[in-house]
Order: structure tokens, then sequence, then C-alpha cells
């Protein structure tokens, strides 16, 4: 209490001391503005559009948030987002999911650049942000609420696309680092420009850290390039390529005591490789033709070698001892894709604009796996023999068709209604139809928007759900070729107010999601033996409410509440690992285009973080409150510094139960340009 005391009185006094600065230098127009959030969206609907004027739900991060915030992960800057919880397994580099509005990851579509990057092999095909930098990243687009109509399978809680740069204007060079806790350091090169008909942007980093506790190591190396072409007035082609290399050291699991135990042989590595082509033509003012080819491949190692003092050595009683020698799993996972995508400006006059998007998807997933255990066991001290247990995946893919068709007709520049469906064809399955429906209404008169939206979708069975190998030394029995599609209905109306010139918004969201068919993994308790079954039903509801306030020019606050309450309906409880209240609240502030700051508090509620089958105690994890910053100071035009801190109160806290979150860091850096 006495921490959360400290934020605000200390966030009170230096909105009190910027706020009197601002004023003071109120007639100095020359420098940066604060930043400004972006306000067109593009996932929404797959049409450039005013975010605030649509009946979905959306939040667009702008680079400069980004840099602003000198956060160093993606994951990190969507923790300051209405609607989502970021859980990650411990310090840098460890396992990180993402829910939106308290929905699971397995639901959750990750692109960049449109490029679907969820990771066909793992369990329900969740993507881990662990790894995710910002580098070269121009926008970050995050909706909120089923996308199926647009997108199709895994985008049945929202879509999260990550934009890379475009060069733009003479070529810009960047030299950037820090040093820090934890031993962390970090190294970037970046450069943006257009050289004759060629527009690019690149950038490699290399980032090491120690991590939270003893064994915990964790380097990434990042590298990312786009360039694009104007080829002709109407026709523009665009390469992107995206690469990432990682190593951690993670921790063993205690599933009675719920802690992490240490284990120092114990490594994952993670390779991944994103792909993209796109062509973009003109024929007429009034279509514009996009085609896109896409590739996104990940390769997961994990491997571990004997420990006395980790997991890898139990005793089980009575004298019997067993120890797991060596282990190793591999994991690959591709998805390709091609979209073929039309929009139609049907209408566009004064008072009426009709747009009909038209477009056509080719997916394929592909997955494999080997692992290998190797176990001694022991009784009374006399070894018994050794054992192997091997498993294999063999290579699997799944074909999947859609067809997708969005209407968007504006009347009088106030009114949007929003029809749209998509047909997929899965070839596991059969076809699936999913629809949205949306409306908005601008009443000018004070400045209010009013919308509502009915929205449909679907999640696929993954390739591990359905095809997984029986692995007797983990009691899997296999995946469970009859599982069929979840499926979710969603409704949700809200509005945005504007006031005092637009320097005041409020928002206001109020969601349902129905999901049906969900798919849990489920074993006798008598034999551990199990499988994934179709069983059970979540229903989602919440709230989320925002503010943006700007009182001066070089002077923004926002912050956010969100509460969601998702109830297993076959259990009659709480959905684990879900917060049912969070908030956090964000200041940026600039001083003449010399110095800029950050500061900013979030607030995670606590979690059911598991049910125990044999008796009624809960187990939870505890709230928390964090406080972050950041300042930089412009040395010259060409040179800057920056000190940032992350968890300054130094809270203790866990996202997870039994990782440790990361103590107090402190960052000191600089950047060079020219």
């Amino acid at each position: 209490m006495r921490v959360e005391l400290r934020v605000w009185l200390w966030g009170t006094l230096l909105v009190a001391f910027l706020a009197w600065t601002g004023v003071s230098w109120a007639q100095d127009t020359s420098g940066e503005k604060v930043v400004r959030m972006e306000e067109v969206v593009v996932t929404a609907t797959r049409v450039k559009e005013a975010a605030k004027s649509l009946p979905i739900s959306s939040t667009v991060i702008t680079e400069k948030e980004i840099e602003a915030r000198g956060f160093e992960t993606v994951a990190d800057v969507l923790r300051y987002v209405e609607g989502l919880y970021v859980q990650a397994y411990g310090g840098p580099g460890r396992t990180t999911s993402l829910r939106i509005r308290g929905l699971d990851s397995r639901w959750v579509m990750v692109m960049i650049d449109g490029m679907e990057v969820n990771d066909p092999s793992a369990i329900g095909g969740v993507f881990d942000f662990g790894d995710l930098s910002v580098d070269d990243i121009e926008r970050i687009e995050v909706v909120r609420g089923p996308e199926s109509p647009l997108y199709g399978s895994d985008a049945m809680a929202g879509v999260v696309n990550i934009v890379t740069k475009t060069g733009r204007g003479r070529p810009l060079f960047v030299l950037s680092g820090y040093v820090g806790s934890m031993d962390t350091w970090q190294a970037r090169f970046s450069s943006s420009g257009k050289v004759g008909l060629l527009d690019y942007s690149l950038s490699v980093s290399h980032r090491e850290s120690n991590g939270v506790a003893k064994d915990d190591r964790y380097w990434n190396d990042s590298y990312a390039f786009k360039v694009g072409t104007d080829l002709l007035e109407n026709l523009r082609l665009e390469g992107t390529l995206r690469f990432t290399n990682a190593d951690v050291q993670y921790d063993d699991y205690d599933w009675l005591l719920e802690e992490s135990v240490n284990d120092p042989n114990q490594w994952q590595k993670t390779d991944h490789l994103v792909l993209t082509v796109t062509a973009t033509y003109l024929p007429f003012d009034w279509w514009e033709s996009q085609l896109k080819l896409g590739m996104s491949d990940t390769r997961r190692r994990y491997s571990d070698r004997w420990d006395p003092e980790s997991m890898d050595h139990y005793d089980w009683g009575w004298g019997f001892v067993t120890d797991q020698l060596e282990s190793y799993q591999s994991y690959t996972g591709r998805i390709k894709k091609i979209d073929w995508q039309n929009t139609f400006h049907l209408l566009d006059r004064k008072n009426v604009k009709d747009t009909l998007v038209v477009g056509y998807e080719y997916r394929e997933d592909e997955g494999k796996s080997t692992s290998y255990i190797v176990t001694a066991s022991y009784w009374g001290g006399w070894p018994l023999g050794t054992t192997v247990d091997r498993s294999r995946f063999p290579f699997r893919r799944t074909q999947l068709i859609g067809y997708y068709s969005q209407n968007e007709l504006r009347l009088w520049d106030s009114l949007t209604l929003l029809a749209g469906f998509r047909i997929d064809d899965p070839d596991e399955f059969g076809g699936r139809t999913t629809y949205n429906l949306g409306v908005s209404y601008h009443l000018k008169a004070t400045d209010t928007i009013f919308r509502a939206r009915y929205a449909t979708a679907f999640k696929a069975p993954t390739l591990y759900e359905l095809y997984a190998p029986p692995n007797p030394a983990w009691f899997f029995l296999g995946g469970n070729r009859n599982l069929t599609p979840e499926k979710a209905e969603s409704y949700e109306v809200g509005f945005t107010q504007y006031l005092f010139s637009r320097k005041v918004a409020l928002d206001f969201t109020f969601f349902t999601e129905a999901v049906k068919d969900k798919i849990l993994y489920v074993y006798n308790p008598v034999t551990w033996l199990g499988t994934y079954e179709n069983i059970s039903t979540v229903v989602d509801r919440g709230v989320e409410l925002g503010l943006t306030l700007r009182p001066l020019d070089n002077l923004l606050l926002k912050a956010s509440y969100t509460y969601v309450n998702p109830e297993d309906r076959e259990h009659h409880r709480r959905v684990e690992g879900v917060p049912l209240n969070q908030w956090s609240a964000s200041l940026f502030y600039t001083w003449k285009d010399k110095v800029k700051a950050f500061l900013g508090a979030r607030f995670v509620g606590d979690r059911v973080s598991r049910y125990n089958s044999t008796h009624p105690k809960v187990s939870r994890a505890s709230s928390y409150t964090v406080v972050d910053g950041k300042v930089s100071v412009k040395v010259c035009s060409h040179f800057e510094v920056f000190v940032k801190g992350e968890n300054i109160f130094n809270r203790q806290y866990e996202e997870v139960k039994g990782y440790q979150a990361p103590d107090a860091s402190w960052y000191l850096g600089g950047k060079i340009k020219f």
C-alpha cells in the first residue's frame, strides 16, 4: 500500500511540475510536439480508416510512442493497452503469452506485415512474444473482438498486427545501445530512406542478459529488412524479411509447490523467419488489387542434461530413485499463405461512400517434431537399468481455403454501416461461415460516436492437438482426430465522447463473447493418461474504459481500465490466469524537442493460478502495481542520451505463479544519428 501511495504522490507532483513548465514554455512552438496517437487503422477492416469512426474496438501504437516508452520488446509495449493481459514465465526471453479480453492466447492471431506468425507446432498454435523486439516497427495495430470474418481461424479473440517501417526521404543511419541491470546490454544499427526507385528499412540488433536469477542467461539476435519500389504510378512491389535467433536458459517447475526450480543445463533455442512479397496494383482510381505471398517458419529446440539439484533427480520413496540423464525436443512449425485482396470504392461522393472488400486466401499449416528422454532407475542404490523413450511427430500438413467479403457504407459523414462474411473450407472439417455486422454513428452536436457490433468466429484444432503421437513418458495418449473447431459469438456496444475541442476523449465499451466446444487437455486422475477433447464452454463479459487528455501541446496523459470475467460454464468457476481488474496510466512530456519523458504505472489484479482437483483450496497469484519510466536528452542534433527504469519501486511480483518477475531495473544508453 505504501508503494502505491508513493507512486501516486510522485506522479501528482510530476504532473503539476510538468504542467507548470508547459505553461512557461507555451510560446515555444519550434520543438517537436508530444507523442500523438495515430488514429488510422488498417487491420480492423483491411482498409485504411479512422479508428474511432469504426464499430470495431482497436488501438494503434505508433513508432513515436514505442520509442517514448523505451521498452525493448513488443510484449512490454502491449502491457499498457486496454483489454490485453501479458504473461511472462520470468525474465527476459522466457515464454510470453497474450490474452485479449481474458480469452486464451490460442485465440489471438499475431501478424507481421499481414502475415500470420502463430506457431502451428505449438499447443494451441500460440505465438510466443518472448523474443519479439521492437526493431524496425512503424506501428502496432490491436483489434479486440472476433476477426474471423476477415482473417479466418486463430482470430477468435482478436488480432495483433505488427507493421514494419517503410523507408522515406534521405537515408538515415542510427547507432544505439544501452547497458544496465541483470548484466544486460544491447546494441542496434538501423537505417532507412530512399535511393532512386528503391525505398528501404533495415535493422540489426544484439541483446544479452543474465536474467532474474542464477542460470537465466538470454541472448537475442534480430534482423529486419524491408524494400519496396513504385515500378509504375499504379504498381508497387514490396518485400520484407525478419529473422530472430534466440537462446535462453529456463527452469524446471515443481507442480506440487508451485515454484520454479533452477536447472543450469536446460536451454531453449528458437529461430523464427518471416518472409513476405506484396504487389499492389491500381487498375483504376476505384479499384485496388493486392496480392501477398508469405511464409512464417518457427523452430524450437529444448535440451537438458542431468543435474542433481534440479527436477532431473527425483526420489519416489521406498528407496526408488530416477534420474533424467538427458532430454531433447525439436519442433518445426510453418505457415504458407497466398492472399489476394481487391478493394472497390463503389461510391465516393460528398454524402455517400461505399467500399467493398473481396478476397481469397489459401493457407497451409505444416509441423513436425522429435523428442527423446534418457532415464536411469535405482532401488536402494542399485541400478535397475536405463530406458530411452523416443517420440516422433511425422510431418503433417493442413490446408485451408477462405473467401471473404466486407462492405462499408458511410452516409453523411456520420453513419457507418459494416457487414461482412467469410467462408472457410479446412481440409480436415466441413465448411465454416462467419459473420460481422457493425454500426457507428457520430452525433456531431455533442461530438459523440456511438457503436455496436455482432460477430462470429471459429478456431480449427491445431496440428499438435490432432496428430501428436503418444508419449508414455509424459502420460500422453496422443492427439485426438475427432476434435471439432471451437466456435464463438460476440456482441459489443460502446461510445467515444470528445470534450474541450477534442483535448479530452472518453471511451467506453461493454462486450460479451461465448466460446463453445473449447479444446482442453483432459486426463484420468487415476492413471494420469490424457488427451485433448472438446468439453468446455466459456462465457466472457467485461468493460473497457479509456481516457486521453491533452491539456497542453507538449503534454499527453492516457489512462485505461479493464474489467473482464470469463466463466467456465462446465465447472461454474472463473477461468484460470485472468485478472478481473486491470488499469494503466501513462504520461508523455516534451520540452523544446530537447527533453522527452515518459512515466507509466499499471495494475494487475489477482488471478486464479490453479484449481486443485483433490481439495477445495484455490491457488492464486497476487495483484501488483508496477511503475516504469524513461527520460531522454538531446545533446545535439545527432546525439541523445537516455535513462530508463522498469519496475522502479522494486515490486516483488509474479505474472505466472512460481516465476519471479524482474526486480527494479535501470538502463543507461545513447543514440547517434547521421
